[in-house]
């Protein structure tokens, strides 16, 4: 066990595991100002013939890289090595004293007794033996143990909202150069591009991303209804607003308490942004109610409606964040 590692349940996996890391390493960091560092707010909407045919995910696929990329922090990571060869750097890197992120599909974690591939899940190695991992699990106060035969299917799932898992993993192997402050900027900055010009970034996946992508669902609500698999559809929606680990609000309820954080180091970030970014995560608070209602109502045209609603909230949001990014960009 690697000597006073400590860890909580947090809201998301992804910036739970850095607040793990990063509390390790003394680095004094909070959930939301790890999740804003590395520009993990995003949007990508997803259409398949796999899972829900209609699906999105709220965060970008690059939040862990882009973290210890802002921060200026030396890491190791791979991917696409056989399963052998990653567990032999992972228990290295174990060895040395360093907690590991491994990226993995929650369908193979027992501990979830999940029906539903999920992933990428971010969990982080902590201790090891012979026959399994322990790990720290943003869902979970307590650590768990997990068979390295499930770690080994976890690590090499096929299903995932980027795209396949291929054992991937990474480790911060030295302490930041650079102050939260210019971190905080770069993670504000790269945002604000993403989802304004998602073309000028390198997405994961086959998905229409950004601003185009929040647009492009909110467009298709009114359709749902005649879905072969509406209910799966509008059910897995409302999770990805305000459960599976968003912090709420599409992982607005993250980025919101981050920039209120960060707003006495950038003069960029006056009260009025601090406002408009709760107002954005409030008015997601009722994108979710109406998918809520959708799903719910019995009534065909009750439900019509509640997709109508639902889509004219998804718009209007999509509005409000685009000039809250266009705002940022030319204050940054």
């Amino acid at each position: 066990m690697l000597d006073g590692f400590e860890h909580a349940a947090g809201a998301h996996c992804g910036s739970t595991s850095l607040t793990d890391v990063a509390t390790y390493r003394r680095w004094g960091l909070s959930e939301p100002m790890c999740f804003g560092i590395g520009a993990g707010l995003g949007f990508s909407y997803i259409e398949s013939e796999e899972g829900p045919s209609k699906q999105f995910v709220g965060r970008t696929p690059w939040l862990e890289t882009a973290f210890f990329e802002h921060l200026d922090v030396t890491v190791e990571r791979d991917s696409g090595q056989p399963f052998e060869a990653a567990w032999d750097d992972v228990t290295a890197h174990l060895d040395a004293g360093r907690p590991v992120l491994l990226f993995v599909d929650i369908f193979y974690l027992p501990y979830y007794d999940s029906d539903v591939h999920f992933s990428p899940h971010v969990v982080v190695a902590v201790d090891y033996d012979e026959e399994s991992v322990t790990l720290a699990d943003s869902e979970h106060d307590d650590l768990k143990r997990l068979s390295l035969e499930n770690l080994r299917a976890a690590m090499g799932s096929e299903h995932g909202f980027f795209g396949e898992l291929t054992n991937d993993w990474l480790v911060a192997v030295d302490d930041p150069s650079r102050s939260v402050a210019d971190a905080a900027r770069d993670g504000l900055r790269t945002t604000a591009r993403a989802m304004l010009d998602p073309d000028s970034m390198t997405w994961k996946g086959d998905a229409t991303n950004g601003l185009d992508g929040l647009r492009a669902f909110g467009r298709s609500l009114p359709d749902w209804p005649d879905l072969p698999d509406a209910d799966w559809c509008t059910r897995f929606a409302y999770q990805n607003v305000e459960k599976r680990g968003t912090g709420g609000s599409a992982f607005r309820g993250l980025f919101a308490p981050f920039v209120e954080e960060v707003a006495p180091e950038l003069d960029a970030v006056d009260d009025e942004v601090v406002a408009e970014v709760h107002g954005i995560d409030d008015d997601w608070g009722t994108v979710a109610q109406h998918l809520k209602q959708a799903g719910l109502a019995d009534d065909p045209d009750e439900s019509q409606r509640a997709y109508d609603a639902a889509s004219d909230a998804v718009l209007a949001v999509a509005d409000r964040e685009e000039a809250l990014y266009e705002r940022l960009l030319d204050r940054l």
